[in-house]
């Protein structure tokens, strides 16, 4: 099992040298932000959203709840969000709770086919759908839960073709619970699974930059041969993933869809 962490918020603190409460908001998107582009990828997810205060906003596959967070701030939106990880769903809860922002974002920890909630305005799903066998399920539950014509955002991990990516990986340890689609065959998923297509928009140029930016700042050099060594082996995962986007195995795709009436 890939996602098997423990003692999130401390090991956090041991790294940052600090507690949470004192760090800044770019220090704490380096931890509550697992997925490639940081808080600069939401900012770009955001506009498809169209929220306004009052909203409540779904998070499929929340994590430690950066996204959340950040939208809940940026928009005045109620967010919740959904995670099968109960590590990851404590650890979002007490960094929320830190942030002060625990009345405006939630947590659960919830498969989304069982998750009791439905009407929300919008939702999103960032980096999630690799570790889901069934999409056309899953996103069709994400469905279940949106209003008709309700907004539905993602920033998802694509194959290029046949070639499979080296782990370990952020969403897989070993490769057996890895459920890549090409960029095609998620969309034409997500499109058959009761969304109308807004746009599609392949972003692999950007986050390649992103990832370059990345090790500019913490080596001196695109690709550390020797990344400091993290409790979950989280800097050599980012590193094959990076590898395997500059290669060209993997692609960024960012999409917007409405809930089809």
């Amino acid at each position: 099992m890939t996602y098997t962490e423990t003692d999130l918020v401390a090991s956090m603190e041991r790294l940052a040298g600090d507690g949470l409460a004192a760090l800044t908001q770019e220090q704490w998107d380096q931890f509550d932000q697992f997925h490639a582009g940081g808080s600069e990828a939401v900012e770009r997810v955001l506009p498809s959203l169209h929220l306004a205060p009052g909203m409540t906003v779904l998070d499929v596959g929340s994590g430690l709840g950066g996204p959340a967070r950040q939208v809940a701030r940026s928009s005045g939106c109620t967010v919740v969000g959904v995670d099968v990880t109960p590590a990851y769903v404590d650890a979002a809860q007490e960094l929320t709770h830190t942030a002060g922002l625990a009345e405006q974002v939630r947590f659960f920890c919830s498969d989304i086919a069982a998750f009791d909630g439905s009407e929300f305005d919008a939702a999103y799903t960032m980096h999630v759908q690799m570790n889901v066998a069934d999409k056309k399920t899953y996103f069709a539950e994400i469905g279940r839960r949106l209003r008709p014509g309700a907004h539905f955002a993602t920033f998802e991990v694509c194959l290029s073709g046949e070639t499979q990516p080296t782990p370990p990986l952020p969403w897989s340890l070993d490769g057996t619970d890895s459920f890549l689609a090409t960029a095609d065959e998620l969309r034409a998923t997500i499109q058959s699974s009761g969304f109308e297509l807004v746009e599609w928009v392949d972003e692999t140029a950007w986050v390649r930059q992103w990832f370059e930016n990345i090790g500019a700042r913490i080596g001196g050099r695109r690709y550390p041969n020797h990344p400091p060594r993290a409790p979950d082996r989280r800097l050599t995962r980012m590193l094959n993933f990076a590898i395997a986007l500059d290669t060209g195995i993997l692609t960024i795709h960012r999409g917007s869809f409405n809930l089809a009436p």
